[in-house]
């Protein structure tokens, strides 16, 4: 058995030979920005692979995220609802929205927000808020249905920052759900981002923000944007990436299954996120009790095994944000530091995996310690 190191993450981007197909295509066009003919078609076959009948390509996640809020977002209002265990991009995103993130908890199971964690909040803000921005855990698929009830139920409009999910997408509606197409997710191109929904209008005016506020072509600016585009040369990326995804998802799928046979087999105190396997990523997750991480943490490092808390300990604890109201973080501060990132990449071998999950602490049925999860079942979370 190998006791090289194990880093956390590979990326995986298609190769120059799988590329160059389109980048020939570039040489004959010879448009290299600017909506070119790569640029058209990566939108449309990333429209149809997640559902969705509108797409705009922005720059980066982040981009898309602002720009989705600056047209959403209720005129006159300031306040962004938004849980504060995300990766801290979604939170710059809300102030580069002109908004003021206000961090709430998660649900301790699903790892997200929920419209009745909102719900309760509300009536404590000193405003309505403006929009309500809900965070896909990791990749796991977003609940459209139920946002689409708030939203039509309270009149606040909802936001969903997508990051990781572009695989687990389907059947998008009308709310703006925005992913990232940075080279450490499932569809990677190195750098970029979508806004994906079915609303043509929106569309128009979200793309149109890419393009200085241009709608039409006498180049006038009708409202304010930047440019927010990505290059024929990153299309071209995206395009090859698309061609080779049904077996990248296929490899991440078999990891993130060898994680869970192994965890079962040997009887771990330890879980993968709920649903991992069904639904992918490149961010995977062992999420363990309290009191087991600092010793999981130490056997991970003496190990050579690289780890990652992907989102840190909650967006409220970054000096950036200190000033920003948060209400009730009580499962993500002890949530949190449970969910450790493992590596999870086409670089490991069975032997690497057994080492890894080693790592883990293993179940004692004289212990009576229920999860954090259950604690709060118990006790009834939406009380909380």
């Amino acid at each position: 058995m190998s006791n090289l190191p194990i880093k956390v993450l590979v990326p995986l981007l298609p190769s120059t030979h799988q590329i160059e197909p389109y980048f020939r295509k570039i040489d004959v066009t010879r448009t290299y920005s600017n909506f070119g003919p790569l640029a058209t078609e990566f939108a449309k076959r990333l429209g149809k692979l997640a559902g969705a009948a509108s797409v705009t390509l922005t720059s980066n996640g982040t981009s898309a995220i602002e720009i989705a809020l600056r047209l959403k977002a209720l005129p006159g209002r300031k306040l962004c609802v938004m849980p504060s265990f995300t990766f801290v991009a979604s939170a710059h995103a809300v102030c580069n929205g002109g908004l003021t993130p206000v961090f709430v908890d998660i649900d301790p199971v699903s790892l997200v927000l929920t419209p009745e964690i909102v719900e309760r909040v509300l009536p404590q803000l000193p405003e309505q808020p403006a929009a309500v921005l809900v965070i896909s855990a990791f990749g796991a698929p977003i609940d459209q249905q139920v946002w689409a009830q708030f939203q039509s139920r309270t009149g606040i409009p909802v936001v969903f920052d997508a990051a990781a999910a572009i695989s687990a997408l389907s059947n998008v509606g009308n709310l703006p759900v925005c992913v990232s197409l940075h080279a450490t997710k499932v569809l990677g191109i190195g750098e970029g981002g979508a806004i994906l929904n079915s609303d043509a209008e929106f569309e128009q005016r979200a793309t149109a923000m890419t393009g200085f506020g241009f709608m039409g072509m006498e180049r006038m600016s009708a409202i304010r944007g930047g440019n927010y585009r990505i290059s024929e040369y990153a299309a071209a990326v995206g395009l090859a990436a698309l061609d080779v995804l049904p077996a990248k998802i296929e490899m991440l799928r078999n990891v993130a299954l060898a994680y869970r046979t192994r965890l079962e087999a040997t009887e771990r105190r330890a879980r993968l996120q709920a649903g991992a396997g069904d639904w992918v990523t490149m961010s995977l997750n062992i999420i363990v009790e309290s009191e087991d991480v600092e010793a999981t943490l130490a056997r991970l490092d003496a190990q050579e095994i690289q780890w990652r808390h992907w989102w840190g300990l909650g967006c409220h604890r970054h000096p950036a944000f200190a000033d920003c109201p948060s209400f009730g973080l009580e499962v993500t501060d002890k949530l949190a530091p449970t969910v450790i990132g493992v590596p999870c990449h086409d670089g490991l071998s069975d032997d690497d995996l057994d080492r890894i999950v080693a790592c883990f602490p293993q179940r004692n049925y004289n212990d009576s310690t229920s999860s954090f999860a259950d604690e709060l079942s118990e006790q009834e979370v939406t009380a909380l």
